[in-house]
């Protein structure tokens, strides 16, 4: 595509477009769409070429360059809004990622099996969990009538500071009638605190499965959520309830569940993990049960589906299984809203969800279905290779283009996380070549940028003469900027234009950390420079902030969105423009006035 395309490619922000069959088949923190990034793919390159990601994650720049040959509305709409008219068909791709359930992932999307053999298959394999383990999600509604689980909150159990009497966490903080949490509990005892200075209770508790007895916070079921033939119906939870718990404990486990130590690092708390050593403790007896009777079951299913299916049970289980999952208050509702676990952290709140796992992987069978039926067929070729792109086996100046998604510095410590879906595979990250900044790992900005460094001279190895590469990045500290500046400066790369993924909705550490910083910047990266350079408008990255300030000043105000965009647009600008990356978001912020 011609140089003036391409810069209209960059010349307005890119949609995250988290949502579709491909997106949700999947919860992968930080992923992208594959419409999305098909239009970068599409721009950047011509039916036969041959794409590749160095930091593959969950496949996405595969799935995108296979999607070129048969692309979808959304692609078609992206491309007609930017007045780009890149020529569809097939792309090859390779995809290099260190982690074992992001080249699952990557594998399973890139060789879609037949949709309707899966769907078959996939209700197989649910209806005989169900047969195996019939009264696991077993509940009496109200009125007495036999029913089924959907989802159960927990709660902690906790103590007043002045009598010791206990109650739950629940009890000290819900309120009804509109339905709040509330900062203030009286004990029977007339002590009124914080119902965050109630201590939470530990118990001793033998575990079966490891023969070990550990120290653990008390947890019990605190409101039941079941549906009967009647309809759906909610209770307070009963002494029954929690003897269905301790009655799934008891019995063996299916012989491949893994009873297996977690390796905690940078995401491990004191106290909401407190006791949590295993895999099988971030999870209700239950739940781990459900998992595994699943699991076993995948093993009588045909060799050319077991991998999909293995994809299936695991997109539900990080997001939706464990006791990381969450309840949530939504204005004007009667009643708790349940979500998932929270992206990139392995939060474990005091009102814990339980959900009924066979219904909720029943439920994914569709999405799945669905995003076999855009994938399988295909007649591009996807090579995806689990192991570190600092040694890529691509031959010198083979690539037409690049799209990758780099790990941000100390954002997301995903070999910790990916541990929840890799003790079921059997095999774990290897992260001696994991580029993280990561005190658990010994790993600082120094080492990060080193790890970069060796990633980015391949890629210029690799690449054309001719290519791109398209970089999307994201941090609030000046020192993982220069990280990144540096590596692609060492590696012989230059930025050329820049843009920003335009994410609707923010993680939940870009909302919550220290600083909140959306709009990750999208670099467009070359070997070479442009042939006509301007000077940079500012020598500093101080004038450039000023200069930014002065023309917001005299715009319309901007949104507390908008507002978090400017420190990935300043970036942007420096990196294009050669200006040394010395300032936080916060110093930025604090000098325009947002701080």
């Amino acid at each position: 595509m011609s140089a003036d395309r391409l810069e209209a490619l960059y010349a307005e922000p890119l949609p995250a477009d988290r949502t579709g069959a491909l997106y949700n088949a999947f919860s992968y923190p930080t992923k992208i769409s594959a419409e999305s990034v098909a239009l970068f793919v599409a721009c950047h390159t011509n039916p036969g070429d041959h794409v590749l990601d160095v930091f593959g994650g969950s496949g996405t720049t595969g799935i995108a360059a296979l999607l070129c040959e048969r692309p979808t509305e959304r692609m078609v709409q992206l491309a007609a809004k930017r007045g780009l008219e890149p020529v569809w068909g097939a792309r090859n791709a390779t995809v290099y990622e260190l982690s074992e359930i992001g080249t699952l992932l990557a594998r399973v999307m890139t060789h879609a099996p037949e949709p309707a053999a899966f769907r078959a298959a996939a209700k197989r394999l649910v209806d005989a969990a169900e047969k195996l383990e019939p009264s696991l999600y077993s509940a009496v509604s109200p009125s007495g009538d036999a029913g089924t689980v959907r989802q159960i909150i927990w709660s902690d159990v906790v103590a007043c500071p002045r009598c010791g009497a206990e109650t739950t966490y629940a009890v000290t903080r819900v309120r009804y009638k509109p339905l709040r949490f509330d900062d203030r509990f009286t004990c029977v005892c007339g002590h009124t605190g914080s119902p965050d200075d109630w201590v939470r209770v530990l118990e001793s508790v033998r575990d079966p499965w490891t023969g070990k007895t550990t120290k653990r916070r008390r947890r019990v079921p605190w409101k039941v959520y079941g549906k009967s033939s009647t309809g759906n119906w909610s209770r307070e939870a009963e002494a029954v309830d929690s003897a269905a718990e301790a009655g799934s404990l008891e019995r063996p486990l299916p012989g491949c569940a893994p009873i297996r130590e977690l390796k905690w690092g940078d995401l491990h708390r004191s106290g909401y993990h407190q006791g949590m050593t295993h895999l099988h403790h971030l999870y209700t007896a239950r739940n781990f049960r459900a998992l595994a009777t699943l699991w076993q079951l995948i093993e009588d299913e045909p060799e050319e589906l077991r991998e999909a299916l293995r994809l299936l049970v695991l997109s539900y289980n990080a997001a939706h299984s464990t006791l990381m999952t969450r309840v949530v208050l939504k204005k004007n509702s009667s009643d708790f809203v349940v979500t998932g676990a929270q992206s990139g952290v392995m939060y474990v709140s005091g009102l814990p969800v339980e959900k009924n796992v066979f219904v909720g992987v029943r439920r994914k069978i569709t999405t799945f279905a669905a995003a076999f039926e855009l994938l399988h067929g295909l007649s591009g070729q996807a090579e995806i290779v689990t192991g570190s792109s600092a040694n890529l086996h691509l031959a010198d100046e083979s690539v037409d283009y690049v799209f990758t998604d780099p790990p941000f510095g100390a954002y997301i410590p995903y070999s910790e996380i990916n541990q929840l879906n890799e003790l079921w595979l059997g095999q774990t990250t290897q992260t001696e070549d994991e580029a993280i900044v990561s005190p658990a790992q010994g790993k600082g900005v120094s080492e990060y940028q080193a790890l970069l460094t060796s990633v980015f001279y391949e890629v210029s190895r690799v690449m054309k003469p001719t290519a791109d590469a398209t970089l999307v990045f994201h941090s609030s500290q000046a020192a993982v900027w220069r990280a990144l500046e540096a590596s692609l400066s060492d590696a012989g790369l230059a930025v050329t234009a820049a843009s920003i993924l335009d994410k609707t909705q923010a993680s939940f550490k870009q909302v919550n950390g220290h600083v909140a910083v959306s709009g990750d910047p999208l670099l467009r990266v070359s070997k070479r420079l442009p042939s006509a350079k301007l000077p940079p408008p500012a020598a500093t990255m101080d004038e450039l902030v000023r200069v930014a300030r002065s023309s917001h000043s005299s715009a319309a105000p901007a949104t507390t969105r908008q507002q978090h965009h400017n420190y990935s647009e300043l970036i942007g600008r420096a990196l294009v423009d050669g200006v040394p990356i010395t300032m936080d978001a916060r110093a930025v912020y604090q000098i325009q006035g947002l701080a």
